[in-house]
C-alpha cells in the first residue's frame, strides 16, 4: 500500500490512493534493487523526457523524483514551468525533477491517471506517493519540495 502525503489536513481521495497503488505496482515490477542509493547521483536539475523509457531511467537515478506532466497549450503549465525549474535549480543533487509534455508523452500522464494539467507527481523509492493537480506559486512549491526531501531523509533540518 503506498504511503500517499496529506496536506492541510485534507483527505486523499480513494480513487486517487487507487490510481497511485497501481502506478506503485508499475514501478516495482520495474525496479532493482535501490539498497545503498544516495538520495540522487548523477542527475542535476531539470529535464524534459520523450519518452516512458527516459522516465524510467530518471527513476534509476534518484531516490525522489517530481514528474510534472504539461501539455502544449495549458497556460497555467506555461506559468508553472518556469517555477518547476527554479526548485530544479535549487535541489540540484537532491532530486530529480522532470517534465512529460502529454501532448509527446501520452503514456507517461496514462500510467499516472493524469487528466488535468499541470499535475506534479511525486515518486519515492521507485512509488508514487502523492500527485498536485495545478498551479502552485514559488513558495507552496519550494516548501513542498523540501518537506518530502525531508521525508526521504535527503535533506537536513
Amino acid at each position: 500500500m503506498v504511503c500517499v502525503l496529506e496536506r492541510s489536513g485534507t483527505e486523499v481521495e480513494p480513487e486517487v490512493k487507487e490510481v497511485l497503488d497501481k502506478i506503485s505496482v508499475e514501478f516495482i515490477k520495474r525496479s532493482d534493487d535501490m539498497k545503498g542509493v544516495e538520495c540522487c547521483r548523477a542527475f542535476i536539475g531539470f529535464k524534459s523526457i520523450r519518452s516512458y523509457e527516459e522516465l524510467v531511467d530518471a527513476l534509476s537515478w534518484c531516490k525522489v523524483v517530481f514528474v510534472l506532466v504539461t501539455t502544449t497549450l495549458c497556460p497555467y503549465c506555461k506559468m508553472f514551468k518556469p517555477i518547476f525549474a527554479r526548485v530544479a535549480r535549487e535541489f540540484s543533487g537532491l532530486a530529480a525533477f522532470v517534465e512529460a509534455n502529454a501532448d509527446y508523452v501520452p503514456e507517461v500522464a496514462e500510467i499516472f491517471g493524469v487528466y488535468s494539467t499541470p499535475t506534479t507527481v511525486t515518486i519515492m523509492n521507485r512509488r508514487a506517493i502523492d500527485a498536485v493537480i495545478g498551479f502552485m506559486p514559488y513558495p507552496y512549491f519550494r516548501s513542498y519540495v523540501e518537506d518530502i526531501l525531508r521525508h526521504a531523509k535527503c535533506l537536513s533540518n
